[in-house]
């Protein structure tokens, strides 16, 4: 934790203490200070936000359509272009997944100032007093990393139930109990539905952009929509 130094009120001598709120006491006179330090503004780039994310995976799925191109032009190594390929589509939905979370990164530990620009204000007077607006967000809490955390939790079981009941599409060489293809995209898909059922609950319950719950559902719905769109993909090209 980051500190500062601070001086006694009552004998003058410079303190280093860390920089959150509650008393210390003087070594010196035994003088209990207060402390209490004002939310941080997080600045974070524009160009950080979802549509980068977007823009990642729109590259990847193009990188990958023309992987024998890149082939034949500069080196004959497909794994080196489908890793390529598989890194840009991965930062895209971690991107995608956690623009929310890196913009209000300062809420995972505490308040966060965020300035607002009014609309209808003119850019070059954006320095005048009264032509910016700050409001102070809460720090996340249980609510943020429980809609965040159960339906990353819902994964596993979507993986273990059918191991554990031995199901199958095609019993090719072995025995095990027979299910449809919906079967198996109705578990496929328990993850993303708990995400979707949390989101539909933040926006119902949205308050601005203080809404814990809201943005713990979007990192789990980004999440279990990747997970379950790579394990489709998965059944339908692969039969278990």
């Amino acid at each position: 934790m980051s500190r500062t130094i601070v001086a006694c009120d009552g004998c003058g001598q410079q303190l280093s203490v860390p920089q959150k709120n509650g008393e210390v006491e003087c070594p010196k006179c035994n003088n209990v200070i207060t402390l209490a330090f004002e939310p941080r503004v997080v600045n974070t780039p524009p160009w950080l936000n979802r549509k980068l994310g977007f823009a990642l995976m729109l590259a990847a799925a193009w990188f990958w359509n023309n992987t024998i191109w890149f082939r034949t032009t500069f080196i004959d190594d497909s794994g080196l272009f489908e890793g390529l390929a598989q890194l840009l589509c991965f930062a895209g939905v971690l991107l995608v997944a956690f623009a929310d979370v890196i913009r209000n990164r300062g809420r995972l530990f505490g308040e966060q100032v965020n300035v607002v620009q009014p609309v209808d204000s003119d850019p070059s007077e954006a320095g005048n007093i009264g032509q910016v607006e700050t409001f102070i967000s809460p720090k996340l809490g249980a609510p943020f990393y429980i809609a965040a955390i159960v339906p990353l939790l819902m994964i596993p079981v979507s993986i273990q139930v059918p191991l554990i009941l031995n199901w199958c599409s095609h019993p090719a060489f072995r025995e095990c109990t027979v299910v449809s293809d919906s079967t198996f995209l109705f578990m496929l898909f328990l993850p993303l539905g708990t995400a979707l059922l949390i989101l539909n609950i933040g926006m119902r319950k949205a308050n601005g952009p203080d809404n814990g719950v809201l943005m713990g559902a979007k990192i789990s719905t980004a999440l279990t929509f990747a997970f379950f769109a790579m394990m489709t993909f998965l059944m339908l090209t692969v039969h278990p």
